[in-house]
Order: structure tokens, then sequence, then C-alpha cells
């Protein structure tokens, strides 16, 4: 077989053997799905509803408690989780953001709210 001939064959078998291989599938947890997030703060612990859409890294979806219902928007890199919301209290806009780890069907982590300081939070998927 000529040189030629060697290397158009060996062409084709790389060629044929990259079509055939599967993508490799995500990394890391998909938190698409409805969560009870439960939010600990300096006026104690705060049950929320929380619906995700995970698309890639990115996160969004809506919280839904006492105080309404709001878009949250974050991201997710390995097992840290960020997301967050603002919200209206008193008139005054109120930026609450959350980082944490996922563990399984649960996360946990630090809760920030805005210059009034730091809580917990923990969140349990639902559904």
């Amino acid at each position: 077989m000529s040189r030629l001939g060697v290397l158009v064959l060996a062409a084709a078998a790389m060629v044929m053997t990259a079509c055939s291989s599967t993508p490799a599938a995500p990394r890391g947890p998909n938190l698409s799905g409805n969560w009870v997030l439960t939010t600990e703060s300096p006026m104690g612990a705060q049950d929320t509803d929380m619906t995700v859409t995970q698309t890639g890294n990115a996160l969004a979806g809506k919280v839904s408690g006492q105080m309404g219902a709001t878009d949250i928007a974050g991201t997710l890199e390995g097992t840290d989780v960020a997301f967050g919301f603002t919200i209206s209290v008193q008139g005054m806009d109120l930026r609450i953001d959350y980082n944490g780890i996922i563990e399984g069907d649960t996360m946990k982590g630090k809760a920030t709210f805005g210059s009034f300081g730091e809580g917990t939070f923990s969140a349990k998927r639902k559904s």
C-alpha cells in the first residue's frame, strides 16, 4: 500500500473514532427542581420555597415566602453554589446573597444581608 493510502486510512480511522465518541456527561450536581430554603438570621429562621432552573453552570428561578416572590440568579462551580436576590423591605431594596456547598439533595452555607450582617442557610430538595 502506498504512503498516501496509509495516511488516508489513518485519517479515516481518526474521524470515525472521533464521531463515535459519546460526549462527556455534565459534571457536578443538577439543582433544577423545587427546594425549601431555610435562612437563619439574627431575627430567627425563615423558610421559603425556591424553584431552580439550571442551564450549564447558570442558575435562575424564584423564591416565594412571606415577603412575596422574587427572581434569583446564581452559579454552580463543582459543588460550590452562589445565588442571590433583591427584596424590598419597608421601601428599601435589600440584597441577600447565599454562598455554600451542595451535598446530594441538600445545600448549606452563609447568607449575607447586604450591609446588615450575616447568617446561615440550608436547603433541601422537595422534588
